[in-house]
């Protein structure tokens, strides 16, 4: 805990001290898109060992993504792809 903070603490003190220029702050905005995308995409495309497309995980992260755009929130997006796989499963 101790290491993390030291190594978040430095940054946090400048950016509440020194005005970010604009380009900066939109690209600290979209660090959450880039992450979510970075860890949800890969394992959609290639859920299976011997990385087959899996109908199941497309269908889901389609419906996933359209809501996603639509609505402009990720909980709701996540909700609806974990949604779809429990439907597709029971049917």
């Amino acid at each position: 805990a101790v290491i993390t903070y030291l190594t978040r603490f430095p940054m946090l003190v400048l950016s509440s001290r020194v005005e970010m220029p604009s380009w900066v702050q939109r690209g600290l905005r979209m660090v959450p898109v880039g992450v979510f995308s970075s860890l949800t995409i890969p394992p959609i495309l290639f859920h299976t060992p011997a990385n087959i497309w899996n109908p199941e995980y497309m269908v889901a992260g389609a419906f996933a993504l359209w809501i996603g755009l639509w609505k402009k929130q990720i909980v709701l997006s996540l909700l609806v792809g974990v949604g779809c796989l429990v439907l597709w499963r029971i049917i």
